[in-house]
């Protein structure tokens, strides 16, 4: 009787597996976008310049060793190259605000970049941006970390559909200061 119970429970897991595999979850008709960085100018350093006075340097630097900080932003760039809307990965609305400062300011600073080139347009750029110090060879904060990279994706509140662009991930070093 084991053995009958058990031989159905495999039969039906196969035609679940095999049912579940003729499903079509991929779009495959969406595009991916995969855009070179040998750009005129790399989009990333000036989403970095604007960030650079938003970010609380004391919090980075009374972090300890080998611990990082894992974060995105996204930018909807709209058709004449403006930007329209900013979002922020779960993350750093949550956890992060006693490293990186989130308010009108930044969001203000961020939207008044130009974005000339046209590759950009019509576009959400998600942008992801590693903290560490160059010495760290490991992650001391494995948990917060994996929570970190697991709420990567930015909280995109769009009713439109449009194209995102994944950016090449920012490994940004931080040295603590000289005394």
């Amino acid at each position: 009787m084991k053995g009958v119970v058990i031989s159905i429970c495999l039969l039906l897991g196969f035609v679940n597996i095999s049912s579940s595999q003729q499903l079509n979850v991929y779009d495959e008709s969406a595009p991916v976008s995969i855009i070179s960085l040998k750009q005129k100018t790399d989009i990333r350093i000036s989403i970095l310049k604007r960030f650079d006075k938003y970010i609380k340097s004391e919090a980075l630097f009374k972090m300890p060793k080998n611990n990082m900080v894992l974060i995105s932003v996204a930018i909807f760039v709209d058709s004449l190259g403006n930007i329209k809307n900013v979002f922020f990965s779960g993350n750093v609305l949550r956890d992060k605000s006693t490293i990186i400062i989130v308010n009108d300011n930044l969001i203000y600073d961020l939207k008044k970049m130009p974005v000339d080139d046209p590759i950009y347009r019509n576009k959400i750029l998600i942008f992801p941006i590693l903290f560490k110090r160059p010495q760290d060879d490991k992650i001391s904060n494995l948990n917060e970390f994996l929570k970190d990279f697991s709420s990567l994706w930015p909280v995109i509140n769009t009713d439109s559909k449009h194209e995102m662009v994944l950016l090449q991930p920012f490994i940004n070093d931080f040295f603590d200061p000289i005394n």
